[in-house]
């Protein structure tokens, strides 16, 4: 009986495979998606390199196994055009003035498109969409949840809150927020359909109410931005749009239940003691209205089964709800206009005061970031990387190569390594050839995926899912540097991946045709394509850990540091950071001498550094070379004229002051202490 079961088991699962070929390499590719969301958002290139691998290895494997893969012409147009911008990306290595930068961007975007063609060049049904995506949800509130609980009982709340934000576990706030949304959309509009089982659509409620609470958690002023646009694209794209509408306001009305105590949060946290009543009585009732949503969630799903409305009627109501959100929002407007000022005026006013920069006068005294002065940095960095972008519009800076003209070129004296705009990181960094690469990509895959988007049931559920996930980071990442999460852009893929597979599944009858790589020639090019990526992942992955190893280990055991950092700069040739970081190992063993070979080294790499500059002054300075220290500190602060370490260490060299390596360390050392402190 227990064989029979199992036979029978198996021959079901066969038969959903060949019915859904790209359930397999999705769901893995969901899983790896799920390892970066709770591993800083897979930030790290230890933890993204290594999954670079491990998909090419996925996908190398499903070319042999699974049937030809048959994608529409649009959807494999997006996914040649995005490797077409990772090849781009690594290409730019030739003129960034930070080739080694170059290479880590190249290799970030390689991953992006292996995320794409994995979830794109296989249909999937309606069903098969649907769960996967739900799955995905289901599991990014599992993690919400955890870290939730685990900030309760922190002895700091700086341990999972930044600047009064929560942040964990991707550690950038706005990336956080981001990361709970991109998980909300499936969850909120599976939530409202048919053909799924009362009790699941109940719990998609609950968690994308508990989601929408992690968020609010965030303070995100760009999350605040995305909402009404992606709320407008969701209506529009996913069909039923009457459950749409209900699902995303059921999650709005279970919110207000816990809006204050959250809020309350922002106004009572101090960063070096626990988060305490405040926040538990918020958790509390966060996780109680979330159990209300399931709860209503689940019966109201169940009187859905019961209720058979026909189509005219069913299109007649969600007509009138569409009309009730307009309605609605025209009220607000008016309203605003009526009891505060016009609403074009409060717009403009925020736009005089985001162009001013920096951190508003009365942010620190409101009760939440949301009332505070929407005054920032940004319009500054995107200045620099539009004037950038104008110096080589048509192959860029280099990738990932905004950080130090923005340091050359900035008004403040903040050190973004990212231009804070997915736009401007293709304009700027890749010009206009990467610019096309990328933004056809997008364009492609939305073309792809509209046949799913026309049809009713779970098809178009999923597929308008994962459209809406896609439009949430496209709103968010034109404001904010979400391109650099793997955990979130590869998310925004996986959503246009399964919407173009679901697209594809509508008509796909089950497949018996031969694999890709059936025969020798394709094989042999196979494995040269996943050897190239090898070579192009595997030493600056290896580097990257001999590197991190050594950080690790520095204070307690610098020759053992010494060491890593060595096999570090020997497997990645590009990159300064091993032999400056070696540098400094000598500084605070208090041996110049070895320092300046390292600094020397990691000169010879880049020579632009105004850091290295800083420390050879300082070397300069200790052996009595006052007159070559002072040209040394005047070419770092050159390169970087609103460095106040730069500033005083020349100053005080003019003044006759002899400064040693050990204190321009210390100075350094507040400095980045300072610029990442949340006080």
């Amino acid at each position: 009986m227990a064989t029979a079961t199992l036979g029978t088991g198996r021959t079901r699962a066969a038969a959903i495979i060949e019915q859904n070929p790209g359930l397999v390499p999705t769901g893995l590719t969901v899983g790896v998606l799920l390892w970066f969301a709770g591993d800083e958002g897979g930030f790290r290139g230890t933890t993204s390199m290594p999954a670079t691998l491990l998909l090419a290895a996925v996908l190398f494997v499903c070319l042999i196994g699974l049937p030809r893969p048959r994608p529409s012409r649009p959807a494999l147009v997006a996914v040649l055009l995005l490797t077409g911008y990772a090849l781009w990306s690594l290409l730019s290595v030739l003129w960034a003035g930070q080739e080694d930068l170059a290479w880590d961007a190249g290799n970030r975007t390689l991953l992006y498109a292996l995320v794409l063609a994995l979830c794109t060049l296989w249909p999937m049904r309606g069903e098969a969409a649907a769960a996967l995506l739900g799955a995905y949800g289901l599991a990014i509130a599992g993690i919400a949840l955890v870290e939730l609980l685990r900030a309760s009982s922190a002895n700091e709340a700086i341990q999972y809150f930044s600047e009064a934000r929560f942040a964990e576990p991707v550690g950038y706030a706005n990336a956080n927020v981001a990361l709970w949304m991109i998980g909300l959309f499936p969850c909120a509009i599976l939530a409202g359909r048919r053909g799924i089982p009362a009790p699941l659509r109940g719990l998609f409620l609950g968690s994308a109410c508990l989601l929408a609470g992690a968020a609010l958690l965030g303070q995100s002023r760009g999350w605040l931005i995305a909402l009404p646009v992606v709320g407008v694209v969701a209506i529009l794209a996913v069909p039923g749009r009457g459950r749409t509408i209900v699902s995303l306001g059921a999650v709005g009305l279970g919110l207000l239940i816990a809006l204050g105590p959250l809020l309350d949060v922002y106004e009572n946290w101090h960063p070096h003691q626990p988060l305490g009543d405040t926040y538990d009585h918020a958790l509390r009732m966060l996780l109680l209205a979330s159990l209300v949503l399931f709860v209503l969630g689940t019966a109201a799903a169940m009187l859905d089964r019961r209720v058979e409305l026909p189509a005219a009627t069913a299109r007649r109501i969600s007509a009138a709800m569409v009309a009730g959100v307009i309605a609605l929002g025209c009220v607000g407007a008016i309203g605003y206009w009526a009891v505060k000022e016009s609403p074009f005026t409060a717009v403009s006013s925020a736009w005089t005061d985001f162009k001013q920069g920096g951190v508003g006068p009365n942010d620190r005294d409101s009760t939440s970031r949301f009332s505070g002065s929407v005054s920032t940095y940004r319009y500054d960095y995107w200045r620099v990387a539009w004037s950038e972008f104008k110096d080589a519009p048509l192959l860029g800076a280099g990738a990932d190569n905004f950080g130090r003209a923005y340091v050359q070129r900035g008004e403040s004296n903040q050190t973004p390594r990212f231009p804070h705009s997915t736009f401007l990181v293709a304009l700027e960094e890749t010009g206009l050839i990467g610019f096309a690469l990328l933004f056809g990509a997008f364009a492609a895959a939305i073309v792809a995926a509209l046949p799913a988007l026309r049809r009713p049931g779970l098809a178009g559920a999923a597929a308008g899912s994962g459209v809406v996930m896609f439009a949430y980071w496209l709103a968010h990442s034109s404001v904010d540097w979400l391109w650099e999460f793997p955990a979130l852009s590869g998310a925004a893929l996986l959503g246009l991946g399964v919407a173009m597979a679901a697209a594809r599944g509508l008509d796909a009858q089950p497949a018996r045709e031969r694999p890709l790589l059936a025969s020798w020639p394709a094989f042999v090019g196979a494995i040269a394509c996943v050897l190239a990526i090898g070579v192009l992942v595997v030493p600056n992955w290896l580097s990257d850990k001999e590197l991190r190893r050594a950080t690790e280990i520095a204070s307690v055991n610098p020759d053992g540091a010494l060491k890593d950092l060595d096999r570090a700069a020997s497997l990645n040739p590009l990159s300064p950071l091993p032999e400056k970081a070696a540098g400094i190992i000598e500084i605070r063993r208090g041996d110049s001498a070895a320092a300046k070979r390292h600094f020397l080294e990691a000169f010879d790499r880049d020579p632009h550094d105004s850091g290295l500059f800083l420390y050879l002054g300082a070397i300069a300075s200790e052996a009595g070379h006052q007159r070559e220290a002072i040209r040394l500190a005047a070419e770092a602060r050159r390169l970087a004229p609103t460095d106040d370490v730069a500033y005083n260490f020349l100053r005080r060299l003019r003044d006759h002051e002899r400064l040693t390596p050990r204190q321009i360390d210390r100075w350094i050392q507040v400095d980045v202490n300072y610029r990442i402190s949340p006080e």
